[in-house]
């Protein structure tokens, strides 16, 4: 394959976000809006989140509730609502997914190894310093998807910065809709890291079609040939 470059994912990729951070984070969020005049209560609230988290992201989800459910001023809190879900309170220490350090440690001595994140940058910065990983990567990116940004602007960096191919180019993430259609887009290979909240099966579009299709991170290392 060729590969010199590869592009992590963080959240559900490396570390197990949606078992560790998305319960409280999303409880904080909700909670925010319900003081805001959210006619639901928690425990609908996240009914809500689960069926709808399978085709639109968490921002999309509390901006439909409030919409539907709410009032002006519910709308107004929204804001308030992501930077609770997009800037979780941590602990000291997170760990990541099993198998993930050692095929850090593998790949760190062959190829470039970046990591593509979305998020806040002071968040997703202390993910980051809570798992003790910065010195895996060549360079972080952070792409703040609440203003739309993608992270095909990232990979397309990555490209120019290490003077490669798109086909020498590996992004690795769990998400059809960003990494996996923006590897796509700009040529590289995507692995799809099958892991965190159902967000349904894999659509029959060509440009949500992952080259190869992991749940472990044990798997990875063959899969991807590497």
């Amino acid at each position: 394959m060729g590969i010199r470059s590869i592009a992590f994912d963080l959240d559900d990729t490396l570390l197990d976000t949606t078992g560790l951070l998305v319960p409280q984070a999303s409880q904080d969020a909700f909670q925010i809006l319900i003081d805001a005049g959210l006619r639901l209560d928690l425990k609908t609230c996240e009914e809500h989140r689960l069926s709808l988290i399978r085709t639109i992201s968490h921002k999309d989800v509390f901006k439909k509730l409030a919409h539907e459910y709410g009032t002006a001023a519910t709308q107004a809190a929204v804001e308030l609502a992501n930077k609770a879900f997009y800037h979780p309170r941590l602990p000291e220490k997170l760990d990541l997914l099993p198998g993930a350090l050692e095929n850090l440690n593998l790949l760190k001595k062959k190829y470039n190894l970046y990591l593509v994140t979305a998020g806040f940058q002071d968040a997703q910065a202390a993910k980051i310093k809570s798992l003790g990983i910065a010195d895996y990567f060549k360079k972080v990116f952070v792409v703040n998807s609440l203003n739309s940004e993608k992270k095909f602007t990232a990979f397309k960096m990555i490209l120019d910065g290490d003077s490669i191919k798109p086909n020498e180019l590996l992004c690795i993430g769990n998400s059809l809709s960003s990494e996996i259609k923006d590897a796509r887009q700009i040529g590289a290979w995507a692995c799809y890291f099958e892991f965190g909240e159902d967000r349904g099966s894999v659509p029959k579009e060509p440009e949500f079609q992952p080259h190869f299709h992991i749940k472990t991170h044990q798997e990875l290392i063959a899969a991807c040939q590497l």
